[in-house]
């Protein structure tokens, strides 16, 4: 049955696709923007402290700060606000007009790194900044009736996210692995990370659901491939000492952490996806 879906993020780069799939799925979307849009088959609203979220039957909320950055005292406050503060002004008005499903943000960084140990959902909470400000994120979704936490690993599509910049570097023949390379990387297609927040929604899945790949790689193991895919050496390595360097604690606690994340709730509700290993992703994302 069609729904009408109030989309926070609708401009960003996973919010023009996830729009474009639930229009082609005969959904109606409400696009949230702090700028004024022109009209097209989303209808645009303005977001604002009291958001219009009327008619809506679920909101999806993909705002948040880019967090592959240094986190200076001033990022922090950025991050926090634009996950936690944005969260608990969507909870206040999905109160307000009585909106029954709220599908959130998150990241697979709330896990505790385990190594090569597998994480499901129910697996432990990390200790650290990245995964204290998950867990506040995940906490201000509290009060909405029905929550789907989309806990997302690193995201490779065309035209932005994380793939835009490894490629670059990888076409210029400087691409290599971080660190060690023995740290765990989950990652999942842009395909596949859209196709799995529409079942989410359609399927109404509560709780948290782990959006990344069913195949576990490390980040030798995808330096590898993605030099196979793009043809060119994969000799150069960033030294762990140099990450710190440059970008502080998201080195450590992003970068160079290890955490083998698996998608058991996507696996048990019988989802199906179209780039279950890295080599076919990468390849796909090669293709013009």
């Amino acid at each position: 049955m069609a729904k009408t879906i109030g989309i926070i993020g609708a401009s960003g780069w996973l919010g023009q696709h996830l729009s474009s799939e639930l229009l082609e799925k005969g959904h109606r979307v409400i696009g949230f923007s702090r700028s004024s849009r022109e009209a097209d088959e989303i209808i645009w609203r303005k977001w604002q402290d009291a958001p219009d979220f009327s008619d809506l039957d679920a909101v999806v909320n993909l705002a948040g700060e880019p967090i592959d950055q240094r986190w200076t005292d001033s990022k922090k406050k950025k991050l926090h606000e634009s996950r936690v503060g944005v969260t608990e002004t969507v909870v206040k008005a999905m109160a307000q007009y009585g909106v029954p499903h709220l599908l959130n943000s998150s990241a697979i960084g709330i896990y505790l790194d385990q190594g090569d140990e597998k994480i499901s959902e129910d697996s432990t909470i990390g200790d650290n900044y990245i995964a204290g400000l998950c867990l506040a994120w995940e906490k201000a979704t509290a009060g909405a009736p029905k929550i789907t936490l989309l806990r997302t690993g690193v995201v490779l599509g065309k035209g932005g996210g994380a793939w835009a910049q490894m490629s670059k570097v990888f076409k210029l023949g400087i691409g290599g692995k971080l660190g060690s390379g023995k740290q765990w990387m989950p990652w999942i297609h842009l395909a596949d990370e859209i196709s799995a927040i529409v079942f989410c929604l359609e399927k109404e899945i509560e709780g948290p659901v782990n959006l990344v790949a069913p195949e576990s790689v490390t980040n030798a193991d995808f330096t590898k491939a993605a030099g196979a895919v793009l043809r060119r050496p994969t000799i150069f390595a960033a030294p762990a000492f140099a990450l710190n360097i440059a970008l502080g604690d998201f080195a450590e606690q992003g970068l160079l952490a290890s955490q083998r994340v698996v998608p058991q709730v996507l696996i048990d509700h019988g989802f199906e996806f179209q780039f279950p290993e890295i080599k076919a992703a990468l390849q796909d994302l090669c293709e013009k």
